[in-house]
C-alpha cells in the first residue's frame, strides 16, 4: 500500500481509538489527486452500529471523489457482519473495517461491488428493502435519485409513517390510476402504510417484501386491497 494510503489508515485507526467504545465512521476522499481520510459523525444511538451523518457525506462530496467508506468494530475483529455485507453491496463502494480487539488493530477490505439486480435480492431491513428497491429502480431505469431515509425495523408499529410523511419532499403526488414506474404504497400487516412497490405495464408489481427475495408479481386482489396510495414522481 502506498504511503498516502498508509496515512489514511493511520488516521482512520486514530479516529477509531478516539471514538471507542462507539463505532467510528469516515470516508476516503480523493482531494486534489491524493487520498485523505475524512472523519464523520456517527448518528447511531447504538454502540455497535453506525449511521453516517448526511451533512458530513455531502461535505465530503464537495471536497472531492469519495472512494471508500471506513468504520470500526469495537471489541471485535474486522470481519463484516451480515448487515455490513448488505450495506456494502448496496453502497457499490470499497469498504474498510477497523477491528479493535484485545489491544490489537486489524483490518478488512471489501472491494467495490457492482449494481445489485432489481430481482432476486435478499432482504435486510434498512439496507436492502422495499424502499431500497424503489430508489434503485428510479436511479437505474429513470435516472432519478431519490433521497434515502434512516429507518429502524418495525417503524410502522412504533408511531412512524415514513412513506406518507416523506411523499412531498421526495417529489411524489397522489394519482388515481397507475402508470409505468408509479409508486404503489400498501399497508401489509399494519394499519400504517409500510410497503412500497413499482407498478409496471401489464399490471405487474416490482417489489421486495419483508423476508423474501425481490420479484415481479401480478398486482392482484390481495395487493389492491392493501393499497393506500398511488403516487407519481413529478419533479
Amino acid at each position: 500500500m502506498s504511503e498516502v494510503f498508509n496515512k489514511c489508515r493511520a488516521d482512520a485507526e486514530a479516529h477509531a481509538l478516539a471514538e471507542y467504545p462507539r463505532e467510528a465512521v469516515g470516508l476516503i476522499v480523493i482531494v486534489r489527486g491524493k487520498p485523505s481520510y475524512v472523519p464523520c459523525r456517527n448518528q447511531s444511538e447504538e454502540l455497535d452500529h453506525f449511521i453516517l451523518h448526511p451533512e458530513d457525506y455531502a461535505s465530503a462530496e464537495d471536497m472531492g471523489d469519495i472512494i471508500t467508506i471506513v468504520h470500526s468494530h469495537p471489541d471485535t475483529g474486522p470481519e463484516p457482519s451480515l448487515h455490513d455485507i448488505a450495506s456494502h453491496a448496496a453502497s457499490r463502494m470499497t469498504w474498510w473495517i477497523v477491528g479493535l480487539k484485545d489491544g490489537a488493530v486489524t483490518w478488512h477490505e471489501m472491494p467495490a461491488a457492482g449494481e445489485l439486480p432489481l430481482e432476486g435480492r435478499v432482504f435486510v431491513h434498512g439496507v436492502i428493502d422495499c424502499y431500497t428497491l424503489v430508489r434503485d429502480y428510479y436511479r437505474q431505469e429513470l435516472g432519478i435519485t431519490l433521497p434515502d431515509f434512516h429507518r429502524k425495523d418495525d417503524w410502522w408499529h412504533n408511531g412512524e409513517n415514513l412513506y406518507v410523511d416523506n411523499f412531498a419532499r421526495t417529489g411524489f403526488v397522489p394519482v388515481d390510476t397507475p402508470e409505468q414506474g408509479d409508486l404503489i404504497v400498501m399497508a401489509i400487516g399494519s394499519p400504517t402504510p409500510c410497503h412500497g412497490a413499482i407498478w409496471l405495464d401489464g399490471d405487474v408489481l416490482l417489489h421486495h417484501l419483508y423476508g423474501r427475495l425481490s420479484c415481479r408479481e401480478v398486482y392482484g386482489r390481495a395487493y389492491r386491497e392493501c393499497t393506500t396510495h398511488i403516487m407519481r414522481y413529478t419533479r
